[in-house]
């Protein structure tokens, strides 16, 4: 996974687009970080304690390298001057694929577990940590259309 994440990064963000694509990046794990902690304090999520090093790498492949990596593929790539609709889409397709990577990962290996969060508690989960890092982001990088109008 992590030379899948790094090979995503560098053959999907085109070179041009790598800073926008680290800010993404950053930014997201930075979000998942803070929603992370009262999740696991909560009980919502777990990560099995295991002989080292098994113990800890899934969950920090997964959270903090991973996801972070999709969602900056996903930030650089979404359309700006698109429909409404199609940004809607878009954004469901990418977190319905990550919610399906990590509910298979849940289900079929002990690496995960999920006390009391199920599957469509999840997609909102990871739903709310992609709106919330691409409004961050969105911030950050004014677009050109939204400059203009003010």
């Amino acid at each position: 996974m992590w030379l899948f994440g790094i090979a995503g990064f560098i053959l999907f963000i085109p070179r041009k687009d790598r800073r926008k694509g680290i800010l993404a990046y950053l930014m997201f794990q930075a979000i998942i970080w803070l929603c992370d902690m009262p999740s696991f304090k909560y009980g919502l999520l777990s990560a099995p304690v295991r002989i080292l090093p098994k113990a800890t790498e899934l969950t920090i492949t997964i959270n903090y390298i991973f996801y972070p990596v999709l969602f900056s593929i996903y930030y650089v790539h979404r359309r700006i001057n698109s429909r409404i609709w199609s940004k809607f889409i878009y954004f469901f397709v990418w977190v319905s694929a990550i919610t399906l990577f990590d509910s298979v990962i849940e289900r079929y290996t002990d690496l995960l577990e999920y006390k009391f969060m199920t599957w469509y508690w999840m997609w909102i989960y990871i739903g709310f940590l992609a709106y919330v890092s691409q409004i961050c982001c969105n911030w950050f990088f004014k677009e050109k259309a939204m400059v203009h109008m003010d």
